[in-house]
């Protein structure tokens, strides 16, 4: 259970496999702990400025009830009134009132007053404790005064400036009602600046990530180019050496590795030719010989083994040639195609089936590819299944991006673990390929090769009914351009 329970956390914490998936991790991380300590800073110095806004709020209060408490009743008015005119009778503006009481506010409205200020909390309490700090250092006697937030909502922020009424006792028991709004919202900046951050912070990640998809796309086309090789180096092309300088040597080197492998290559397919062409001449005299050779069953003997020869020689040139082609790519109607191999091994006799292909597609179905090339592909395939299978059936399936030419037939199939061992030159399934019934092991190779002329794929697998064998031939689909409702492309 523990074991389960770690791998799990494993797996759920595992980055990426990607290069760009793990720096992006990174990257998005990062900008999370820097917004994070951003997040405490400002917060940090959100809080100094409350401070001293509440001081300078205390302060302006003990101005206030001094000064008022100096004044006789008329100059108290005079000074109201003068105070009054001067500004806005809005409740959001600074304002000052004489009360002949102590105002009714209840718990509710955020009431802190002198006997409870040891439970006092929050904005109003805060501003209480100021304002009695400020208070005790100016006078020996500290006034009764309540302190109010008319806010009824709080604030989304850890401290925050609101609008605070303070009701301070005068000499003569009349109340000094102080309104003391912020003409700036603290909310509003402080959250408009977090945003602007995160704003900022979004920018370059995406810029961030657009230059690690810059950087990171050559290293995927340099491995698609390195598979690509791997499947057909004769018709690869040069990586380009371009990008980063890392990136240049790694595609210098890659066109170094593939230069030498096509010319070990190339040097390969001359050989084959050269001994193939210097062995028709001493083989040509041994059949010339032959001929004289009395005891007649030696010398059918003889030919034999000179024709399978021959047969070497013959697919051991075709082997070398499947490698590399001069042949151009053409557009190729598959249905008249098959159709066309299909008449030919019908008038030859052989158990040849063609499933209706127009139940597949109402139109044609149009691919690039080497005829030739493709031609001798599916004759080797269709050979195949009418001398190891009894015949051949064939079928196209169409897809949105590929197509598929299947050949199957009704042989003993081939042992799972071998059906990519097949495709090696010269290799021989003894079981269901028997010696007797011909071939040397290049047919598969062969037709494999020609798939790769074509851009293709030649899979082999075993026939779900249970018994035979299915060789799919996958090509990319060439798509028709649509065509308008006046019947123009």
């Amino acid at each position: 259970m523990t074991q389960a329970s770690s791998q799990a956390k494993r797996r759920f914490f595992k980055l990426p496999d990607s290069l760009f998936g793990q720096l992006l991790c990174v990257l998005v991380l990062g900008v999370v702990i820097l917004q994070a300590a951003n997040f405490e800073v400002v917060c940090n110095v959100q809080r100094l400025y409350v401070v001293q806004a509440e001081k300078s709020s205390a302060e302006h209060l003990v101005t206030c009830w001094f000064l008022f408490d100096s004044m006789t009743a008329e100059q108290r008015k005079e000074a109201t009134g003068r105070m009054s005119s001067s500004g806005t009778r809005d409740a959001r503006h600074n304002t000052v009132e004489l009360l002949p009481e102590r105002p009714d506010w209840d718990a509710d409205s955020g009431d802190v007053s002198g006997g409870t200020s040891g439970d006092a909390s929050g904005e109003a309490g805060r501003l209480y404790s100021t304002i009695q700090q400020t208070f005790a250092g100016c006078t020996d006697i500290i006034p009764p005064f309540v302190v109010r937030n008319p806010e009824p909502a709080s604030s989304l922020l850890p401290v925050h400036l609101p609008v605070l009424e303070t009701a301070v006792r005068l000499t003569d028991g009349t109340w000094l009602k102080v309104t003391q709004p912020y003409s700036v919202d603290d909310r509003y900046v402080v959250w408009t600046q977090r945003l602007f951050v995160l704003l900022e912070a979004i920018v370059m990640l995406v810029l961030t990530a657009m230059v690690l998809m810059r950087i990171t796309r050559p290293i995927r086309r340099l491995a698609s180019a390195a598979e690509s090789f791997g499947k057909k180096p004769e018709l690869s092309e040069p990586f380009p050496e371009q990008g980063v300088r890392e990136l240049r040597e790694a595609a210098q080197s890659f066109n170094h590795m593939r230069d030498r492998i096509c010319g070990n290559l190339a040097e390969r397919d001359r050989m084959i030719v050269a001994m193939a062409h210097d062995l028709r001449t001493p083989l040509t005299k041994l059949q010339l010989r032959l001929d004289r050779v009395a005891p007649e069953e030696l010398r059918r003997k003889m030919q034999e083994t000179v024709s399978d020869i021959r047969g070497i020689i013959s697919q051991g040139l075709e082997l070398a040639r499947s490698l590399n082609t001069e042949e151009a790519m053409a557009r190729l109607d598959m249905k008249a195609f098959l159709q066309s191999i299909a008449d030919d091994y019908a008038d030859t006799g052989h158990n040849v089936v063609l499933e209706d292909l127009s139940r597949e597609e109402s139109g044609d179905i149009i691919i690039e590819a080497r005829p030739l090339c493709l031609k001798r592909c599916v004759e080797n395939l269709i050979s195949n299944a009418c001398k190891y299978g009894d015949g051949a059936m064939v079928s196209l399936e169409g897809g949105r991006d590929h197509i598929a030419i299947c050949v199957a037939d009704n042989g003993p199939g081939i042992p799972e673990e071998m059906l990519e061992r097949v495709f090696e030159p010269y290799f021989r399934l003894e079981p269901s390929r028997n010696r007797i019934s011909g071939g040397i092991g290049l047919g598969l190779a062969i037709a494999r090769n020609m798939a790769l002329l074509n851009n293709g794929e030649l899979i082999l697998a075993n026939r779900p009914q249970g018994k035979g064998l299915v060789a799919r031939i996958v090509l990319p689909r060439q798509r028709q351009p649509r065509q308008g409702k006046d019947g123009q492309k």
